[in-house]
């Protein structure tokens, strides 16, 4: 009987713990990042190494602006499982964001070499490149993402961007339609600016 009420009361813990996972989940999911944020914080208390909850709050905190404690989070994530590429895609969004672009080319060289055929690293890898002025380098990682996702509109709107810049605008201007095609907002503006 002892034994039955100590399983008992670790069910329970463990149920209402994971509760609060779940909980952060559907906070997440609904945007309500702060709250999200306590949920996560107080289901890490007890699961520490609970990789969605880390990345998850990390991405909390990013949209809450606390950029410090998102880095943070997941670096921390980094240190328990160096293979969770979603970790290194935000690390480099953020370091876009923030104009380090050599940075950018790290976290997403890392994603790359975990998983080749991840569309988003060699995106960002592309907006990194070409921001740094590598066009070259920059066309053939949007060429790689649209290899991989051919439904990638944002990556096709800026290998138009670039071919702009390299005064390809035959090819530039087929590259915003397949971007306006596949409903990117800018591409509009971008065909209305540099296709007459």
């Amino acid at each position: 009987m002892k034994y039955l009420v100590i399983i008992f009361i670790a069910l329970f813990a463990f149920g209402c713990n994971n509760e609060e996972s779940l909980n952060g989940d559907d906070l997440f999911d609904d945007g309500e990042y702060q709250q999200a944020i306590n949920a996560y914080t107080s289901y890490l208390e007890t699961h520490p190494d609970h990789k969605k909850s880390i990345y998850n709050r990390g991405r909390s905190y990013e949209e809450v602006g606390e950029v410090d404690k998102a880095i943070a989070d997941f670096k921390t994530l980094l240190e328990i499982d160096p293979k969770y590429i979603n970790a290194y895609l935000s690390l480099a969004k953020i370091s876009y964001n923030n104009h380090d672009y050599n940075k950018v080319l790290i976290y997403t060289g890392d994603a790359i070499d975990l998983n080749e055929n991840n569309a988003q690293a060699h995106f960002l890898a592309g907006r990194a490149e070409h921001q740094l002025g590598y066009f070259e380098q920059a066309i053939e990682s949007y060429n790689n993402a649209i290899t991989i996702n051919r439904d990638f509109g944002e990556a096709y709107l800026y290998r138009g961007a670039v071919k702009v810049g390299q005064e390809k605008m035959r090819s530039a201007c087929e590259d915003f339609q397949f971007a306006k095609s596949l409903d990117v907002p800018e591409a509009d503006k971008a065909i209305k600016d540099y296709c007459k």
